[in-house]
């Protein structure tokens, strides 16, 4: 088996096995339950705010510390944060353990850019990156499905008692840990900051030197041993804005951190909305929430893995699609706000989930083929940690004026109005550009 195949089993076996939670898929309902007995308003407005808030932190660390770590132990550590988080939801949990849970549970979601970071740096050929992107975010998908389908079996084999899904959630992360220490560790050659690395103009000739860097020249020297524990820093801000200056990495990246803002919002949002409208529509039948997790995520990892693999030249139809992909996504959110059936809402879910997570895996791979090796986690945790900043704010913003749930996913549904409506003008000024070049270099006749 190629190198690169081996590691993106190995990677896809973890991200698979982490993933299988079917605590999740019915939190808000064993929270709001006999079990625990606390009030949907408590989960909405006390609860799942601590989620967000401590997002930010988490966030900001894996973008900090994941590439200087060498991704691995941040792999484990995930697994960790899992195993914490499930425990302390065993028997009635208490106030404090509930807290200490949403804590654990934001780091957990936080984690998730160090998976790419050990892909990307332990495959040599970026050519590669798309599908094996495609596959790790597949084999996550998948075990959010296999979740789903498992946490509505044990509901209801078992009265709609949620009590035995923490059990079963803890097994599998503590599975997904056990599995993440037999990664191959990824060595600290590609990370050491020497002298001539820092050019005179403040950039790093490290990115400089790198062939597979479109514009970057090939020039500078190679052979010097000394480092310099003092330029680090320095070297990774050259390196973040050499990486922004990029034209590509800076399209996909606007719209993967404001699709990051409305897609956290959403996960931890749809399970209250599903309890919300039916207690306002008085419908009081058994929530098939588990089932819609099994049947979004299952829709989301097949498209994710054959969207891995589609050959499309996205420097010319990136505007465009992004556009497209925006403004499908206005559209299903505003069913959040305007449909009282909670089978209207699941099918928001499925295709919102279906979407966006399609679009991440382009996104990912398309910044990530313009990346250093030493740079991933850096820019992608860099653009997850301004998502979940944004979605911290519009949050909070949201909760201050004491809006409902269903104009909470209103004011998302104008938000990618909004982001549709730009992406679609820089796809027409792009065209035209385009048609400018073509009609100036074409030979006269």
């Amino acid at each position: 088996m190629d190198h690169w195949k081996f590691i993106t089993v190995m990677v896809t076996v973890f991200t698979f096995t982490v993933e299988i939670r079917p605590m999740d898929s019915f939190l808000t309902a064993y929270l709001t339950g006999p079990s625990v007995n606390i009030s949907l308003n408590e989960v909405s407005n006390v609860f799942t705010p601590i989620r967000i808030y401590s997002g930010v932190i988490g966030s900001f660390l894996v973008f900090l510390l994941s590439d200087y770590l060498r991704y691995k132990p941040v792999m484990i550590l995930n697994g960790i944060l899992g195993m914490v988080a499930y425990i302390n939801l065993i028997d009635s949990p208490t106030t404090f353990q509930i807290m200490v849970t949403e804590v654990c549970f934001s780091l957990f979601a936080c984690i998730e850019m160090a998976y790419y970071g050990y892909l990307y740096s332990k495959i040599d050929d970026k050519e590669h990156y798309q599908i094996a992107t495609g596959f790790a975010k597949s084999g996550m998908l998948s075990g959010t499905c296999v979740a789903g389908l498992l946490g509505q079996l044990v509901v209801n084999l078992n009265n709609r008692n949620y009590s035995v899904l923490p059990y079963y959630s803890l097994a599998f992360v503590t599975f997904a840990s056990l599995w993440a220490c037999l990664l191959p560790s990824v060595g600290n050659s590609k990370t050491s900051i020497q002298v001539d690395d820092i050019s005179s103009d403040g950039f790093s000739n490290a990115a400089i030197r790198n062939p597979s860097i479109p514009n970057y020249s090939a020039t500078g020297k190679t052979d010097t041993h000394n480092v310099v524990p003092s330029a680090v820093l320095f070297n990774r801000l050259s390196d973040f804005r050499h990486s922004y200056a990029d034209r590509t990495v800076l399209m996909w990246s606007i719209w993967y951190v404001i699709a990051m803002a409305g897609f956290t919002h959403i996960s931890l949002y749809a399970n209250i909305l599903y309890t919300y409208v039916v207690d306002v529509s008085g419908d009081k039948h058994v929530l098939l929430n588990g089932l819609v997790d099994f049947l979004a995520t299952m829709c989301a990892a097949v498209s994710t893995y054959q969207i891995g693999k589609v050959n499309v030249n996205w420097n010319y139809h990136g505007y465009k699609f992004l556009a497209f992909s925006a403004l499908m996504l206005a559209l299903l959110l505003s069913l959040g706000y305007f449909s009282k059936n909670v089978l209207v809402v699941y099918f928001m879910f499925i295709c919102f989930d279906t979407i966006v997570q399609s679009v991440f895996v382009i996104a990912v791979s398309q910044i990530g083929k313009q990346l250093k090796h030493n740079c991933y986690t850096s820019v992608l945790g860099f653009n997850a940690f301004l998502g979940i900043v944004l979605s911290t704010c519009l949050s909070s913003l949201l909760v201050h004026v004491g809006a409902s749930l269903p104009v909470r996913f209103l004011v998302y549904s104008i938000t990618f109005i909004i982001l549709a409506i730009v992406y679609g003008c820089a796809a027409v000024i792009f065209a035209a550009k385009n048609i400018s070049a073509t009609r100036r270099f074409s030979p006269l006749p």
